[in-house]
């Protein structure tokens, strides 16, 4: 196999495994199969776990138009008053390069409402699937407008703010796109922050990260730590396998060509692992995933702003699996020690091109928050 193809098929999100000639015998497995499934069909229906048939295809309405929702104002127009408490926020993108015609399926948002409760919000999305450029643009628009949207503010109770903006743009996802959304999907991550009282709050579903970059004057070389935010949200963690499997789900990774397992542990709906091959467990979208326990709640945190913590990196796993956390802080330290912040994106951009040997073989979309 060409190794870009190697590449992609050990990094994409989600990806279709061979088709398989399994058969399996009565005698060793059969009657296994229809115990488990009345099992996992009453055992989800008592944990709330999505139900019956978890091989049965899902129907999808047509699209729909999306109701109106007041839009955010971008961080370039924000009054310098609204900025308060960061000193500095840059955003790159850049597009995989080694897929002729690809289309970027990242998208990001530093923004904050209008008439909101002074939180700003920091997101990025990473599309997966033929789609995923359509799935991340609508979490892009919808997901922070829904976060300005909560009553009293996204800051009156974060954690339920965060909450319902990822479900209600889970929700307009299928609303917009319809059949479109079976395969494709994306992860993101949202950052609130109260610049007043120096807290973030960060919801995520699926691999995207948050990164702080800390600064310790009297600490041991090297000088800069890096803490994360989030949790790479994937389907063998304990947590997410449990859930998964019981919902009918299989988590294996892909199997390659000489029969041996490929890259990371996938969602699958059978131990065929034909489809649909997502290597995440939480994310936006993804309806066939949506009956074999993958879900687009976030996981919630928060986070009380020191004075060593000088400024946080928010990307897509484009950066995420070339470099380390601890590796993007350093390269970033170096350009805000001499105030070049735009030039710190390119440079972590250039090295993920390095990492991957001259070429850039995911979407790479960061944002640099300074405070």
């Amino acid at each position: 196999m060409p190794m870009n193809e190697q590449k992609f098929r050990q990094r994409a999100s989600v990806t279709f495994g061979r088709p398989s000639s399994r058969k399996f015998k009565s005698g060793s497995g059969a009657g296994i199969g229809s115990i488990g499934a009345c099992f996992d069909g009453c055992f989800s229906a008592l944990m709330a776990f999505p139900t019956e048939n978890p091989g049965a295809s899902v129907a999808y309405p047509e699209p729909k138009p999306l109701e109106p929702l007041t839009p955010c104002i971008s961080w370039e127009a924000l009054e310098p008053e609204r900025k308060v408490g960061v000193k500095h926020v840059e955003v790159g993108s850049a597009t995989k390069e080694c897929s002729v015609g690809w289309v970027n399926q990242d998208a990001k948002a530093a923004c904050a409402g209008k008439n909101c409760d002074g939180s700003l919000f920091f997101c990025v999305f990473d599309g997966h699937g033929k789609n995923g450029h359509e799935v991340s643009a609508v979490a892009a628009e919808r997901l922070p407008a829904y976060l300005a949207a909560q009553p009293g503010g996204p800051l009156a109770g974060p954690t339920r703010a965060i909450e319902a903006a990822f479900r209600k743009t889970d929700e307009d996802i299928y609303q917009a796109l319809g059949p479109k959304v079976e395969y494709s999907g994306s992860t993101g991550v949202a950052v609130v922050m109260d610049p007043i009282s120096r807290v973030l709050h960060v919801g995520n579903v699926g691999d995207s990260r948050a990164v702080l970059g800390q600064y310790s004057p009297d600490g041991r070389s090297p000088r800069w730590n890096a803490r994360a935010l989030t949790t790479d949200l994937k389907p063998d963690l304990p947590d997410e396998r449990e859930r998964i499997e019981l919902s009918g789900g299989t988590v294996m990774a892909l199997e390659g060509d000489d029969g041996t397992d490929v890259g990371p542990a996938r969602v699958w709906d059978s131990v065929a692992r034909e489809k649909p091959g997502l290597a995440v467990s939480r994310s936006l979208g993804d309806g066939a995933s949506r009956c074999l326990g993958v879900i687009a709640e976030p996981v919630v945190t928060m986070h009380q702003l020191q004075p060593m913590d000088r400024f946080l990196l928010i990307a897509t796993d484009g950066l995420w699996d070339s470099l380390g956390n601890e590796q993007a802080v350093r390269i970033t330290s170096r350009y805000l020690e001499r105030n070049l912040p735009h030039v710190a994106i390119k440079a972590l951009i250039e090295a993920v091109r390095r990492e991957e040997g001259g070429q850039l073989v995911d979407d790479t979309t960061i944002i640099l928050v300074v405070f």
